[in-house]
């Protein structure tokens, strides 16, 4: 029996492959299409269908607050105030 099961590298990198060649313009505009795909299915369920939904993911992948506490080191570093005391 064939297995359809792929690792997540093996799904990334399928799914990376419709952008390569694409130009940085490019990519943004198919990132844009997909949030607004996004949008579009989010807006179509009624406020409780939502609500229950976001509820759902704030219990299976919390956001960090405050929210950028997932960003590594060397990427806040880049933007950090230079008289912070951190």
């Amino acid at each position: 029996m064939l297995s359809f099961r792929q690792s997540d590298r093996e799904a990334i990198e399928k799914d990376a492959f419709s952008s390569e060649g694409k130009s940085p313009q490019e990519r943004m505009a198919m990132f844009a299409d997909l949030m607004a795909t996004v949008d579009a299915i989010v807006d179509s369920l009624p406020p409780a269908e939502r609500r229950r939904r976001f509820w759902i993911a704030e219990q299976l992948d919390p956001r960090p607050d405050p929210w950028w506490k997932n960003f590594r080191a060397e990427a806040l570093a880049e933007y950090q105030c230079p008289n912070s005391s951190s």
